[in-house]
């Protein structure tokens, strides 16, 4: 692996993720516009931190960012549903703007302790954790130290 490309992401679409040329054809806009948008947000460090194999790291947090927004903004095919399920699945279209802290009801009680690294979380991070694929990015991110600190999307 030598660092990402629109190939590379497009291939990670069709036998990782699972996204078909039947529900995504190949050459929809869709595919380079999230591929570009992850280029250009993703942690600059990733790329010059060694790694085997080479640019690793960095390759799978730009496809996980990329396969975050394509999830995001991509428009079902006629007679498919691929997206909306998702969308619907992940609540991408609806704001949340933090972390249940507390939930409770007459006869149950649930509370989760909040992450300290959770306060200074962006819009942009908030809405990353709604997906596996935004978390993975994250976790990566993650890894370089604290994210508000590194000021990662």
């Amino acid at each position: 692996m030598a660092g990402p490309t629109l190939a590379g992401y497009t291939t990670y679409l069709r036998d990782i993720v699972g996204v078909t040329t039947t529900v995504l054809p190949d050459g929809s806009p869709v595919i380079e516009f999230s591929y570009n948008l992850a280029i250009n947000y993703t942690q600059p460090l990733l790329a010059v931190i060694p790694q085997l194999p080479e640019e690793f790291l960095y390759t799978t947090a730009v496809y996980n960012f990329a396969t975050h927004m394509l999830m995001v903004w991509a428009k079902d095919e006629p007679g498919q549903v691929f997206f909306a399920n998702i969308q619907r699945q992940y609540n991408l279209h609806s704001l949340v703007a933090g972390a249940v802290d507390d939930a409770r009801d007459e006869s149950t009680s649930t509370h989760l302790r909040v992450p300290k690294f959770f306060d200074g979380l962006t819009f942009s991070q908030l809405d990353l954790m709604k997906t596996p694929w935004g978390r993975m990015y994250l976790e990566i991110a993650q890894s370089l130290g604290s994210l508000s600190l590194l000021n990662i999307a």
